[in-house]
């Protein structure tokens, strides 16, 4: 029997580096991301298409990562972004 060790880091497929590095200029100067973050990660995915939903996905739960308390706001484009019928 071949027991596997279970990582507690999250796996991420693919986080978009633009965003996570928006994000991370968003925290030196608050504890959240801005709200034109959450927008145009919104209209890249929905409207432009350039990012896929998965990568959007994966680049959220990385930034959640270095928040304390979540808002409302990422949670539901979260949720948005799970729906596969926008």
């Amino acid at each position: 029997m071949r027991i596997n060790k279970i990582s507690s880091q999250p796996h991420f497929q693919a986080v978009n580096q633009k965003y996570f590095e928006w994000a991370k200029k968003d925290f030196a100067r608050g504890n959240n991301v801005s709200t034109e973050w959450l927008h145009r990660l919104r209209y890249d995915v929905f409207l432009f298409r350039e990012i896929s939903r998965q990568d959007a996905i994966d680049t959220i739960n990385a930034v959640k990562k270095y928040m304390n308390k979540t808002d409302e706001g990422i949670e539901h484009v979260l949720a948005n972004l799970h729906n596969p019928n926008p």
